[in-house]
């Protein structure tokens, strides 16, 4: 019975998080060969003042952390960019 957890920035409406949960299924349904009904996904959303990386949180704009890397980029869906 897996299950999957996916953190990802809030903002993202029901049907991003509806084609995420499709996709994630079949893929595990397709690779580990279980049915669908196993299948847990379970989303949750975090505010970007509540999500850091390298020192920096998300929410701050034109920070780059210490060691040089970009702060992330904001979250958008690619699954839908796919199709």
């Amino acid at each position: 019975m897996p299950v999957v957890t996916v953190d990802w920035w809030k903002g993202n409406d029901r049907q991003k998080r509806a084609d995420l949960v499709h996709e994630l299924t079949s893929t595990l349904v397709r690779i580990a060969g279980c049915p669908r009904e196993a299948v847990t996904v379970l989303v949750r959303d975090v505010e970007q003042d509540h999500w850091g990386r390298g020192g920096t949180l998300a929410d701050e704009p034109g920070e780059v952390p210490a060691d040089g890397a970009e702060p992330p980029e904001p979250a958008r869906s690619v699954l839908s960019e796919s199709r």
